[in-house]
């Protein structure tokens, strides 16, 4: 019998079944420098946040939520994810964070 497929709990991210997180495991994503970090911590699966170039140990991630292992919980992540995603956009837009490209040129800048 087959087994049935669960939609997906984010319109942006491939997010994994919740069972990666159950056998401990830690799942990180991206899409220009919005980052975001999922991780099992106790009984419950936790979402962190960041912008920036920079990997998730040098950088300041902001907890965005919490939820239990399940279907439902993981739904809550990919939900809050998107979210934050779309303030992320908001923000790119208004020039109050940088996107890749603009990093890479000031990086340029500062190197010449």
């Amino acid at each position: 019998m087959p087994q049935e497929r669960r939609k997906k709990v984010s319109k942006h991210f491939d997010i994994p079944d919740v069972s990666l997180f159950t056998e401990g495991n830690t799942f990180t994503g991206s899409e220009n420098t919005f980052n975001f970090r999922i991780c099992p911590d106790g009984d419950r699966i936790r979402a962190q946040v960041w912008y920036g170039m920079k990997c998730y140990d040098l950088s300041e991630a902001a907890e965005v939520c919490d939820a239990e292992p399940t279907y439902e919980g993981m739904t809550h992540i990919g939900e809050t994810l998107d979210a934050e995603y779309e303030k992320y956009k908001e923000k790119l837009g208004a020039g109050e964070v940088e996107g890749r490209r603009t990093y890479i040129e000031r990086k340029q800048e500062q190197d010449n």
